[in-house]
This record gives C-alpha cells, sequence and structure tokens, in this order.
C-alpha cells in the first residue's frame, strides 16, 4: 500500500491513459476520436499532482456541469449550421433546400434557451454522457431536435439527411469545441468524467478480485472434487494473489502490454484527429467561399436592380416630359363617313399664348406633332381656316387633346341648315304671298310680304339643294341652289 500511495501521480498518470484505451476498443463513438487525441496529446505529456488538483478540483462539480452542458448545446446550434450548409450541397429541389434553411434558422433562435432551461427535455450530464459514449448514440437529443422540425412540416429529404448526419456533426463540433481554451471548465469536466468511468471499472475489477479471493479460501476446506492438476492450479492462484510482488509483476506485465497497444491505439487517434482537423478546415474554407460568393452576388443583384431602377425612372421621367403627337379626324354633317374636308382646309389649335397649324390630309386627318407635354389632357380651342371662303365650322370648337390618341370633330357649312328668300311678281315687283316652296322634301309657303324661312334639318343638309316653288296663276319653277353662305335666296314668279 505504501508503495501504492507513493506512485499516486503516476496511477492518476495511468487511469487517464486507460482512459485512451477506452476510446480506442470502442467506448466511445468513433466520431469522437478527435476528443481522445486531445486528451492523449495531455496525458502523454505526464501529470504533476498540481496539475491534477488544478484540473480535477479548481472548479466546483456543478460549475463543471454546468460548462460542459453549455458546450454540448452550443455544439448542437454549430452542427445545424453545418447540416444547412452540407444540405445545400445535396442534389435536392432548390426549395427544399430553402425551406430547410430557413426552419435551421427558425430552429436555432429558440433552441439553446430550450435545452439551457430544460423546458422540454432534461439535458444533465448522464444524458450527455450516454450520447456521447455509445457506438450508436442514444437518439433521445436527435429526436426531440427532430421532432422541433417537424412542428413546421419538415421534408423527407431534409428529415432523412438530418436523421443521419445530426449525432455524427454534434459530436465532431463537441470535440472541437473541447480544443478551444474558451472552454477549458467544459474540458475539465469531460476528463473527470472519463476518469470516474475508469474508477468504478477498476473499483469493479478490485470487488471482483476480493470475491475470487473469497471463493478461493472456502475451496480450501471444502470438498469440491476437483482433480490435482485443478486443484494445484487453483493453489498457485492462490499462491499470486496472497503474494502482494508478485501480483505487482502480473500486473505490470499485463499493464505494460495493455500499454504499448494504448500507444498504438494513440498514434492511430492522432492520426485520425489530423485528418479530422483538416476536414473541418476544409468545411470552413468551403462555409467561408460561399458566404463570400452570396456576398458578390448580393452585391451584383443590388447594383442590378439600383441600374434598373434608375433607368426605369430616367424612361418614365422622359416619358412623361416627352412632347406628343396628337390627331383630329374630321367628318361631316352627314355621318362620320362624310369627310368633305378631304386634303383641304387647315386645323389650329389655340395652345395658350402660341397656336399650332396642321393641314387636313387625304384622309381628312389633322396631325399635330411636337405638342408639349404640359398641355396632354386639357381643354384647347380649335378652329378651321383655309377653306377656300368655304364658311365652314365647328358646333364645338373646344377638344380635350389626349396624347397619341384620334379625336373626331364634327364641321359644318354656313347655309345649309335653313334657306330664306323672297318670291316676286314679275309685274308688280311685290312679293307674293302663299307661294308654296319646297326644298329638301320640307313645303313651306310665303308670308304676305313673299317671304320665307325653311329650317332644314342636319340629315337632309346639302351643299346644294334642288328647290321647286308654285302658285296658282303662275308659272310653276324648279332649280338647284348652292346653300353655303350667308346669302338670301330671290326669284321672280312670271304669270301665265
Amino acid at each position: 500500500m505504501k508503495n501504492i500511495k507513493k506512485d499516486i501521480p503516476s496511477l492518476v498518470g495511468l487511469l487517464a491513459t486507460a482512459s485512451l484505451a477506452v476510446v480506442s476498443v470502442g467506448l466511445v463513438n468513433p466520431t469522437l476520436t478527435n476528443i481522445g487525441a486531445s486528451l492523449a496529446a495531455n496525458f502523454l505529456t505526464g501529470f504533476t499532482p498540481a496539475k491534477i488538483k488544478k484540473w480535477f478540483i479548481a472548479e466546483h462539480p456543478d460549475k463543471l456541469n454546468h460548462s460542459i452542458k453549455k458546450l454540448f448545446v452550443a455544439s448542437i446550434n454549430e452542427a445545424l449550421t453545418n447540416i444547412n450548409m452540407l444540405f445545400l450541397e445535396t442534389n435536392n429541389a432548390a426549395n427544399e433546400k430553402k425551406t430547410a434553411k430557413h426552419l435551421i434558422k427558425t430552429l436555432q433562435k429558440y433552441l439553446p434557451d430550450m435545452l439551457l432551461n430544460e423546458r422540454e427535455i432534461r439535458l444533465d450530464e448522464a444524458e450527455i454522457k450516454n450520447f456521447l459514449y455509445e457506438k450508436t448514440p442514444e437518439d433521445a437529443i436527435c429526436r426531440f431536435i427532430e421532432t422541433q422540425f417537424a412542428g413546421f412540416g419538415v421534408t423527407d429529404p431534409f428529415k432523412s439527411f438530418l436523421a443521419q448526419n445530426l449525432p455524427g456533426q454534434i459530436q465532431l463540433c463537441f470535440g472541437e469545441g473541447l480544443k478551444n481554451p474558451a472552454n477549458r471548465n467544459a474540458w475539465v469536466a469531460f476528463q473527470r468524467m472519463l476518469v470516474e468511468e475508469i474508477r468504478n471499472d477498476i473499483k469493479q475489477i478490485a470487488d471482483t478480485q476480493q470475491t475470487i479471493r473469497e471463493d478461493l479460501s472456502d475451496l480450501k476446506f471444502e470438498k469440491s472434487g476437483f482433480s490435482a492438476e485443478q486443484i494445484n492450479e487453483i493453489r498457485q492462484l492462490v499462491k499470486m494473489l496472497n503474494d502482494k510482488k508478485l501480483f505487482e509483476v502480473k500486473i505490470g506485465d499485463e499493464v505494460n502490454q495493455s500499454l504499448q497497444s494504448i500507444e498504438t491505439k494513440t498514434n492511430k487517434i492522432i492520426q485520425i484527429t489530423t485528418e479530422t482537423n483538416l476536414t473541418v478546415a476544409h468545411l470552413k474554407l468551403h462555409i467561408e467561399k460561399i458566404r463570400r460568393q452570396n456576398r458578390i452576388n448580393h452585391t451584383i443583384i443590388f447594383s442590378l436592380a439600383g441600374c434598373l431602377l434608375i433607368a426605369g425612372l430616367f424612361i418614365s421621367y422622359r416619358f412623361i416630359n416627352q412632347s406628343f403627337t396628337t390627331t383630329i379626324q374630321i367628318y361631316g354633317w352627314e355621318n362620320e363617313q362624310h369627310h368633305p374636308l378631304n386634303g383641304k382646309g387647315s386645323i389650329v389649335l389655340t395652345l395658350g399664348d402660341k397656336t399650332e397649324k396642321a393641314e387636313i390630309n387625304r384622309q381628312g386627318e389633322a396631325v399635330f406633332k411636337g405638342i408639349s407635354p404640359e398641355y396632354n389632357g386639357k381643354t384647347v380651342s380649335v378652329h378651321i381656316t383655309d377653306t377656300d371662303g368655304e364658311p365652314y365650322y365647328f358646333p364645338e370648337n373646344m377638344i380635350k387633346i389626349q396624347k397619341n390618341s384620334i379625336t373626331k370633330m364634327q364641321v359644318l357649312l354656313h347655309g345649309l341648315d335653313k334657306l330664306q328668300g323672297t318670291v316676286s311678281d314679275n309685274i308688280s315687283g311685290e312679293g307674293l304671298p302663299d307661294v308654296s316652296i319646297t326644298v329638301a322634301g320640307i313645303t313651306s309657303t310665303t308670308d304676305e310680304k313673299g317671304n320665307f324661312i325653311i329650317e332644314i334639318p342636319i340629315e337632309k343638309q346639302r351643299q346644294e339643294q334642288e328647290i321647286e316653288i308654285s302658285k296658282e296663276g303662275y308659272q310653276s319653277k324648279r332649280q338647284t341652289i348652292p346653300m353655303s353662305g350667308d346669302h338670301k335666296y330671290r326669284t321672280i314668279l312670271e304669270r301665265n
């Protein structure tokens, strides 16, 4: 026992080294080999009592447990970020990737608080230890996270991808977090967990050895029926157990063999950890590359959008403030297909303090070009001119001009709407009353002074009309007369 007390630092180093054996033989999930390598690097450099006290006694266990819990929750959050980046590299549909990205960001906002406050799931040391130590991690944590995603209607491809990759990513991120000096308390807590496991295993071995001693002692006093050879082997075993030096030699041989195996496993772990570090570094570089490309793409998109907006505003400004063309189509008093001024006359628009003039073409249209945009939609006055003396006029001389539109206007001719005149006797020269006058199918008679006025409806108006004049005792008269102008018709009837 004295020798054992003197070698306490060495035994602690041996226990810590044995933790690597636990890692190497598969008690810890292979994805945590990077954790084992970090521990191996420290254990193989040797322990001192001061260092042991600092690592395993300096912090209160509750504080260490909380530190490893915080690191584990942070590892879950970082693992979800890696899951998002890895899922973006798959061949799944773009809308599924977009949905997965949105769900991950949403869950990351409240998941840490939910896990740390244990509102939905108890995340204690035993739960974390089971997740990290098992070859196939206990899936309560992963099932809880998947349940949170299910509440958002997660797609089947992402659900399958999450179940396949989430445990390994959590373990990978947890191992990387242990290497960070900022997580020293979590690292100490994790080593304490490993040492406690090893201590329990050694205690079980010691209890088993004590049981064997007791059972062998009992065999001395019983008639067992063993053969002489078996009894001899049992005696040798009892002798070895009773001889502490011999027992220590045997244990030493076994320990040396275990150390050689541990050294081999440690070298392999260091190699795997180096490869894992390279994989994580590559993943981080890839993520940074994608983020940088996204920033470039966003800059290009915003620049193009800005250019398009400026171009649109410029075009809109030019369109709104651009001079325009408007057309006035002239039709006559008969109907819209009647064009008495085809190729004849001009139309004049009054635009503020200036006028615009356009000739009437053979289609009966006057086209005005270069109208200032300020007159678009405004009402202006219009009149007709250059009609070779014929008294054409617009009954409505105000029109509303529109940009790039055709406005139809009716034109009339003075004198077509009525015929007035006087019928006289050829001998006396006085006006004849009761003379029958017929124009455009409308009949009237003269008054006592021989005067008459006949109103002609617009549908019967013509530039020339046929007039019939008759009175009993006088020779009837029929002739075609022009209607335009303000002239007064005068005629003389001869007696029979």
